[in-house]
Order: structure tokens, then C-alpha cells, then sequence
């Protein structure tokens, strides 16, 4: 899982959560342009719901309570302990793909729910601009398994845990996935398409513990 490829061009900037609400990428939160890609397939969203993703700014992360789903948090720098306690608070799973030696975890959560923890090497400041990194989205979606397999008619690959990955043909630096029973689907980001597929399928997709 190495993060040292070349900055990705901001051409995949767009998408459409919505057939009539396209979504403008932030550049700071590389995964904003995850979340839309399969829900505008899915779902015929109506009326005006279009949003642009900016970056949040800094906040000092809560260890305690729950977090109000319309707040904001972040992007913070994490240890895994301090990740255990966002992720806590968010009241409910946020997907990562585990530890890894050397990284930092950024945390970031929008108004919209949507929460991505990103990978960043030593030296790498938090808000870092660049599409380098690793990073692991999680967005509620109503039956993500059932509708993520719908989309993918055949062509979905089994992940540990019962679960079920999809690269997205347009995007695939995208890997989306669902496990059975759950309200969240979660999606991956890596410059490097092969990477983001061998994270899909490495079995350390989790909620953070």
C-alpha cells in the first residue's frame, strides 16, 4: 500500500450523487468523488440536493459522546486510539483497512455524514492536497448490499466477511463494497487501481474497532 505515485489529475473532479445533482470534488478530501458514483446509478434522487464538498476546517476531536450527524469534524490527524474515539462518537460504523506501520490517519467527517479516514505517510501534513493516499469513505446508503449487487449484475468480486466489492469502470481508482445487513456502504480510493482492489479483497476492510 505504498503512497508514493504521482498526484492524480483533478479530470475525475465531478459526479452525480443525483441524475440531476452533480457533485464538484473537493481537492483537499480526495474521496468526496466516491461517494456519488454508484447512488446516481441506483437511486433516482429528486428536487435540488446538489452540493459542493469543501475542506472542513481543523477541529480538536471529541472523546466523549455522540456526534450530531449534521456536525462537522476535521480533517484531524489520529492515532488508532484517537480514530477508536471519532469513530465512536460518529454513532455509527466507519469503515478503514486496519493499521498500517507508518501512516497517519486522517479523519474527516462532512454535514452530509459522509466520513473518509486517509492514509497519510510520515511527512505529510493533514489537508495535504494531493490525491496520493489511501483513503477509506463510509456513507449511508439505504440496502447497500442489495443494490450495489443489483449494479453490478454478475460482476461483483466476494470479499472476506461476506461481503461484496465493485470497481467503478468509470472511476476505477474506486472500489466500492457492502456487507449483508448493513446501512453504510463504504468505498475505496488509491491512485493505483490495482491497490485499491487488493485493499478490497486484503480482508482488513472493518469497521474501526
Amino acid at each position: 500500500m505504498d503512497s508514493s505515485e504521482q498526484p492524480v489529475t483533478s479530470d475525475a473532479g465531478e459526479s452525480g450523487r443525483g441524475k440531476k445533482a452533480p457533485v464538484r470534488v473537493g481537492a483537499v478530501i480526495a474521496l468526496a468523488l466516491l461517494a456519488g458514483f454508484i447512488a446516481w446509478i441506483v437511486i433516482d434522487r429528486s428536487g435540488n440536493d446538489a452540493a459542493t464538498t469543501t475542506t472542513p476546517a481543523a477541529t480538536t476531536p471529541a472523546t466523549t459522546g455522540t456526534t450530531d450527524l449534521t456536525s462537522k469534524i476535521g480533517p484531524v490527524a489520529a492515532s488508532e486510539e484517537v480514530l477508536s474515539a471519532l469513530a465512536a462518537n460518529v454513532g455509527h460504523p466507519v469503515y478503514w483497512a486496519g493499521p498500517i506501520a507508518g501512516r497517519t490517519y486522517e479523519f474527516t467527517k462532512t454535514s452530509d455524514d459522509l466520513v473518509y479516514v486517509r492514509y497519510l505517510p510520515k511527512g505529510v501534513a493533514v489537508g495535504d492536497t494531493r490525491l496520493n493516499f489511501l483513503i477509506i469513505a463510509t456513507y449511508p446508503f439505504r440496502n447497500p448490499y442489495d443494490a450495489l449487487k443489483k449494479v453490478a449484475n454478475g460482476n461483483e468480486v466476494k470479499i472476506p466477511g461476506g461481503g461484496i466489492a465493485l470497481v467503478d469502470t468509470r472511476q476505477p481508482r474506486s472500489v466500492h463494497f457492502a456487507f449483508p445487513g448493513a446501512a453504510y456502504q463504504g468505498e475505496i480510493y488509491h491512485p493505483s487501481p490495482e491497490k485499491a482492489l487488493a485493499v478490497a479483497t486484503s480482508g482488513t476492510l472493518q469497521p474501526v474497532p
